[in-house]
């Protein structure tokens, strides 16, 4: 039994436990000294009884041993069969050859002589033999026989004489069974039993009357003791007893008083620390979560959740600090810039905004390991970085999930359902890395080229494309200075009626008079002026130089056809909240009447937020002004806003009339578009028009006007003049 179970014991059962232990070991001790003494005297009886028998049967073998006569032998031997404790008995010469033997008792075997070197025995041996066959035990006693020197003269004879001189001449093996031992030992065995239980059960029931009235009174002052432990200090003792324990207790029962009186004053004492130990530690705790709120509103992002750019940088340190010193390890830096933000932020509002960036963030989140940083770098941009990756195919999987996890629409305030895409910049590891600003240096550079490449989510950065950053940055500066100085200029690209081949109209388009470069088309600029923003003011300035000039125009020559000018609007600018008023002040300050206005949109504006698009066109429509959708087809899904659209016209894109060939090609596609805007009785514009082929093809589906290179390219204002003045012929 363990410690911990003996110590587990009450007293009470340890007392009786000891007690029955050493009732039970003196009376088996007791009892097993009486059978020791019984048997070691039935045994010792045995044994002389055997010598007597051996010593008599000796003397008259004396002479069969002498002669090795057995017949003289076999009286003497059988004469032995009456004694029942006899089982068995042989006679040897002096070489232990043996004369004559005989077995007295059933299922008796004489075992083997093992008495050694026989004829050196010259005393009387004894020794125990078991018969392991037949689960019997013998004494056996081997007994010198003695003969005379001179002779041996046999005592049975009249006139014999002893002789005078003996020596041994053969031995008698004489064996004695011990069944009647076995059998003493057994009711020895079963007195003693009995002996001891009624000793055992009296003693028991001594010692558990004893054991009683020792440990009650002890058991009460445990008890008491466990009240007081438990705060019952009401807890009184009965004992009745004029003894030690009686000492005890009114020893305790003085103390209980006193502990009672000093646990009074403790709890009095304790409620007091209490008190101020909670409002320690409210002001403790209030410190402790203030320090950490401010640790994480520092290092992360508050809208999102997600860490923030001081965050990323401090890991992206230790991770260059990792690639440093092992050679073998490879990370990525991927920055994405969520494509048109500002759109869906102006249209829906700033909390819509919030909750795309919020959805954008969890996104992203999924689709990166576990062990990967996600971070809102701060407006639209988030930055991913991927540690101890095996190459660059990691990151462009990461990049992969990113854009197919986007396609996915949003649901934002309102319930709107909005798209996002997203232009991904890459920048894997590289010796040269020493500071985490030439990582984000270089994973910005590679998203811008993604976003300039509209086929691209994705872009890696490669080391020619610093010289492109450093020439965007270039252009931008550019702009911004072209803007404030006024460098754009307005050329005008004829529109054609085909069914008089004359000229109905005009469309503006800019063109940036470089001070350094020349004159660059859109293509060269117009993309980084959207990027930036400053494509509304390039739109605005635009539309009234288009209004003035028209106004004029129209003052000069009135009566010669011209019927309107059409400007272009960007996304953006229908974005802005003050569009109408700026369309309508324009029309004001110049004089032009709204019905000479075309403003033209793309489609993309319509497919972002088509609600938003439809009510803005709404309320241009109502300044009396003329909307036509620019580059007609290219969008497709617009057809099922089509009509809920306040348009007067559309343009068909320009890709759709090339490749109008002779085998037919796009030429159903056109006329799909003619017959829709015939059945919503809207204009249509064929815009690309660049061979007699082309225009015929038009003219054949009863398209109202065209325009391209094949009528006039752009011109400037002078040239754009002269047509009017000199009329204008194809």
């Amino acid at each position: 039994m363990s410690m911990w179970k003996i110590q587990s014991i009450g007293l009470a059962a340890k007392f009786n436990l000891l007690a029955i232990s050493l009732i039970l070991a003196t009376s088996i001790g007791i009892c097993l000294f009486m059978v020791r003494l019984e048997v070691g005297g039935y045994y010792a009886e045995l044994l002389s009884h055997g010598k007597t028998i051996a010593d008599t049967t000796s003397k008259n073998c004396e002479y069969g041993v002498y002669t090795e006569d057995r017949a003289s032998l076999l009286p003497v031997l059988d004469g032995l069969s009456s004694d029942s404790d006899i089982a068995y008995v042989s006679v040897l010469n002096l070489e232990g050859r043996v004369l004559e033997n005989r077995v007295f008792q059933e299922a008796t075997e004489m075992p083997p002589f093992p008495f050694g070197d026989i004829g050196q025995a010259k005393t009387v041996a004894a020794r125990d033999v078991t018969d392991a066959q037949h689960d019997r035990q013998y004494l056996e006693i081997l007994y010198p026989v003695l003969g005379s020197f001179g002779g041996v003269t046999d005592i049975l004879l009249p006139g014999g004489s002893p002789r005078p001189e003996t020596k041994t001449i053969g031995y008698l093996r004489l064996g004695l069974t011990q069944d009647r031992l076995r059998s003493r030992i057994r009711q020895l065995l079963v007195s003693t039993i009995l002996v001891t239980s009624v000793i055992v059960l009296f003693g028991s029931f001594l010692s558990v009357f004893l054991s009683k009235r020792i440990t009650s009174p002890i058991l009460r002052l445990k008890k008491a003791t466990q009240d007081i432990a438990e705060g019952k200090f009401d807890t009184s003792l009965d004992i009745r007893s004029h003894d030690e324990i009686a000492d005890l207790a009114r020893s305790f029962e003085h103390m209980r008083g006193s502990l009672r009186d000093y646990h009074a004053q403790i709890e009095e004492r304790t409620a007091e620390l209490t008190a101020s130990n909670d409002m320690l530690r409210n002001e403790v705790g209030a410190r402790i979560a203030a320090e950490k709120q401010l640790l994480h509103d520092a290092l992360h992002d508050s809208l999102t959740g997600l860490p923030n750019r001081e965050l990323f940088v401090d890991r992206l340190t230790h991770t260059i600090g990792i690639a440093k010193r092992r050679k073998d390890y490879l990370y990525a830096v991927l920055i994405l810039d969520i494509d048109r933000f500002k759109v869906i932020n102006d249209s829906l509002g700033h909390q819509a905004g919030d909750q795309l960036l919020i959805a954008v963030g969890q996104r992203l989140i999924a689709c990166v390991r576990p062990g990967d940083t996600v971070v809102r770098l701060g407006g639209d941009e988030f930055g991913i970085l991927l540690e101890d990756i095996s190459g660059l195919g990691n990151a462009v999987y990461i990049a992969g999930r990113i854009s197919i996890a986007l396609t996915a629409p949003f649901t934002v305030a309102g319930g709107h359902e909005v798209f996002a895409t997203g232009s991904i910049g890459i920048a894997l590891s590289a010796a040269e890395y020493d500071f985490s600003d030439q990582v984000l240096r270089d994973a910005d550079t590679a998203m811008y080229q993604a976003k300039a490449n509209s086929n691209a989510t994705y872009a890696v950065f490669e080391p020619g494309m610093h010289a492109d950053a450093l020439e965007r940055l270039r252009l931008e500066t550019e702009l911004r200075r072209a803007v404030e100085r006024k460098e754009f200029i307005v050329y005008y690209q004829p529109i054609v009626s085909l069914n008089t081949n004359g000229l109905s109209g005009y469309e503006a388009l800019v063109r940036w008079q470089h001070p350094e470069r020349g004159l660059l088309n859109p293509g060269d600029f117009i993309q980084m002026a959207d990027e930036t923003g400053m494509i509304v003011s390039i739109d605005r300035l635009v539309l009234r130089e288009a209004c003035r000039q028209m106004q004029e125009w129209l003052a000069q020559f009135p009566g010669k056809g011209l019927a309107f000018i059409s400007t272009n609007l960007s996304n953006k600018q229908m974005t802005q909240p003050d569009l109408v008023d700026y369309v309508s002040r324009t029309l004001t300050e110049t004089g032009l009447r709204p019905e000479h206005l075309k403003l033209e949109i793309t489609e993309n504006v319509i497919l972002e937020n088509p609600e938003e698009a439809i009510a803005m066109l709404g309320r241009l429509k109502a300044l009396g002004v003329r909307l036509y959708i620019d580059d007609f087809g290219t969008g497709y899904s617009s057809l099922s806003y089509l009509h809920r659209l306040p348009i007067d016209g559309l343009k068909i894109d320009r890709s759709f009339i090339k490749n109008m060939g002779a085998n037919g090609e796009n030429q159903q596609i056109v006329r799909t578009i003619m017959l829709l805007a015939r059945d919503l009785n809207i204009a249509v514009i064929a815009e690309g028009v660049e061979t007699a082929q082309q225009l015929s093809l038009i003219k054949a589906m009863q398209c109202e006007f065209g325009q391209g290179y094949l009528f006039s390219r752009p011109v400037d204002g002078r040239q754009a003049l002269a047509y009017l003045k000199e009329g204008f012929t194809r």
